[in-house]
């Protein structure tokens, strides 16, 4: 079984875009809907003194956001199992937020096997 996770640091973006919890809410799902993934549960968005989280847990996966809108940043998160393709979701985070600035890394992730350990004398 592999997990694909693929993530985002964005610049660049209006603070506006960033600030609006349920603009937020309604990108973390258009983001799933297009990564193949399907919501558990709504999505939750918490604004705290350095920004906003938004988070929406999927089955097999998930969908976050944290914006800072004051700098106009936001770190992206998109990961699933199995045929989903969170890259999918990642692109239309970036397109709608506008982001003039993207740096973005990826992993593959999987079953986890411990070394073997050799039975010496």
């Amino acid at each position: 079984m592999n997990f694909a996770h693929v993530f985002a640091d964005l610049g660049g973006i209006p603070g506006d875009r960033l600030s609006d919890p349920q603009a937020l809410g309604g990108l973390l799902l258009a983001a799933a809907n297009a990564a193949g993934l399907n919501p558990a549960d709504p999505p939750v968005v918490k604004s705290g003194t350095t920004g906003i989280t938004a988070l929406l847990v999927c089955r097999g996966g998930h969908v976050a956001v944290h914006a800072i809108p004051d700098a106009g940043l936001c770190f992206a998160d998109v990961a699933g199992l199995g045929a989903v393709q969170p890259q999918r979701g990642l692109d239309v985070i970036i397109k709608r937020l506008g982001a003039r600035e993207v740096r973005t890394d990826s992993r593959r992730r999987g079953p986890v096997t411990l070394p073997h350990t050799l039975e010496g004398p």
